[in-house]
């Protein structure tokens, strides 16, 4: 008999990682910086149906050219804003999260052929990446990845034909976030395995799946291009990447600590990747063993790849998992799990799940407040701004930028943000000036700045206010002072 209101594996892993963001969200929120400039962009992109293509955020970049490879991101955001508010943000990062993971769960089973070697792979893999579970572009990153990892993997075992998909996908991803590359990195890898496997001499070469990897690939590339910068949005991914001072100066782009608890889990998957991978080699198709490698080194060298490497891991090492199934401690569970899947068809329980919480969580039954908090940025600071507006130039706190903009734009242009400095000029200059090295005054007087908001507790504010600057306003966050 099968039963129609019970939920599968795959059900309660979509419930718990829907509900478990929801549950961070206000967390999530105020983590950085970044939200606030997102939805600013894409209010503009709707209010003036262009994307900026030079930059009206900072005075000091003001009508240079502008990389806006997060364009459609920032759109999206904003929509979800403009009808739900914060919470509408929440359950978009939920929604994103809980497709992603659940998408992954039902590949890596595809491939494993066993439930709780697969559950366990899966969730594994999304706590790792929760260390970067952040309202940010990269969500959808995750997404875009599962999708090319699967269809990618489907590819190379000559089940999915559909080249074209690839290209179209790729449009859609370059234009939500700089992270598109990834999508490069797994064809690329494919395409490497099946190239040593022609000089490896291995039986069975198909070269017209050859032929499919190599058109995917250069259509994908070739379909970066399709954005407002066009071949500009390259400029800013290899610069940016090659820019060792913003590479050692951002926490998050830093090679991740494992003497930090945080980062435990990731080693835990790393050494359990490299010990399935010496055991199960001969399950692994060199495409597969050069996409691990590949994604594994990034997680090593930068903590800001962390996210992928949860959804690669979990993908690509299912299919050494391969007759798990028949091992004795988990014969007897996962026959138990087969089963009870067998008379379960309880196929609505995803959509009653964003149903029922999304209800829930506008109504304020959950008891949570998705707000950006005056603990992280200058709430109140800007409160008071929007009665007493200060004129001229200001010089404001990196973190804070984005907030700023996002309330006082377009009167107000930016000294820095977390998404202007992609060179490393202005970040130079702004570490000279708060960490009040020889010259920082200078600073002040280069760019004529009138007024600053920066934190109460920085040495700067002692400084400014020896040099004659009035404190007009402060709270125990912020603190806003004026030039004589």
């Amino acid at each position: 008999m099968k039963t129609f209101f019970l939920p599968r594996i795959r059900d309660v892993l979509f419930f718990a990682i829907f509900a478990g963001v929801l549950a961070l969200g206000p967390q999530m929120l105020n983590m950085d910086g970044d939200l606030p400039r997102h939805l600013l962009m894409g209010k503009i992109v709707l209010e003036t149906k262009t994307v900026p293509t030079t930059d009206i955020f900072s005075y000091v970049y003001e009508g240079r050219p502008l990389i806006p490879h997060e364009w459609l991101a920032g759109v999206i955001f904003f929509l979800f804003y403009s009808k739900l508010g914060l919470d509408g943000i929440v359950l978009l990062s939920a929604l994103l999260l809980s497709i992603t993971f659940t998408l992954v769960y039902d590949y890596a089973l595809l491939r494993c052929g066993a439930r709780f070697p697969s559950l366990i792979l899966v969730v594994w893999g999304a706590a790792t990446s929760s260390l970067h579970w952040l309202v940010r572009p990269h969500l959808f990153t995750m997404l875009f990845l599962a999708i090319f990892l699967i269809l990618a993997d489907r590819l190379i075992r000559d089940e999915f034909k559909q080249v074209w998909l690839f290209p179209v996908l790729m449009v859609i991803w370059a234009n939500l976030h700089a992270e598109f590359v990834a999508g490069l990195l797994v064809l690329a890898a494919y395409c490497a395995g099946w190239i040593f496997d022609i000089f490896l001499k291995r039986t069975n070469i198909n070269f017209v799946l050859g032929k499919r990897l190599g058109v995917a690939t250069i259509l994908s590339i070739l379909a970066t291009l399709v954005n407002p910068a066009g071949f500009h949005t390259w400029e800013t991914v290899f610069g940016y990447v090659n820019n060792r001072y913003l590479m050692l100066r951002i926490m998050e782009t830093r090679p991740p600590d494992f003497s930090q608890p945080q980062f435990l889990i990731l080693l835990a998957l790393l050494i359990f990747c490299i010990v399935l991978v010496l055991l199960r080699i001969r399950k692994l198709g060199t495409g597969t063993l050069i996409a691990l490698a590949g994604f594994s080194a990034m997680s090593i060298f930068s903590a800001r790849n962390v996210h992928l490497y949860g959804v690669v891991a979990p993908v690509l090492l299912a299919c050494a998992l391969t007759g798990s199934a028949e091992i004795p401690a988990l014969k007897t569970l996962e026959k138990i799990f087969a089963v009870v899947e067998r008379s379960v068809r309880g196929f609505l329980w995803p959509g009653v799940t964003v149903f029922l919480l999304s209800g829930l969580l506008l109504g304020g039954q959950l008891g949570m407040v998705n707000e950006f908090s005056a603990k992280t940025f200058p709430v109140r600071a800007l409160n008071w701004l929007e009665m007493n507006p200060q004129h001229g130039r200001m010089f404001n706190a990196f973190d804070w930028g984005g907030y700023i903009l996002f309330n006082m734009w377009p009167t107000q242009l930016a000294f820095i943000d977390s998404q202007t400095d992609v060179h490393g000029d202005i970040t130079r200059e702004y570490e000279r000036a708060i960490s009040l090295e020889e010259g920082w005054q200078d600073v002040f007087t280069k760019y004529d700045i009138r007024w600053v908001i920066i934190p109460k507790k920085w040495h700067l504010v002692g400084a400014l206010a020896f040099q004659g600057w009035r404190d007009v306003y402060h709270d125990e966050l912020a603190v806003i002072l004026v030039r004589p």
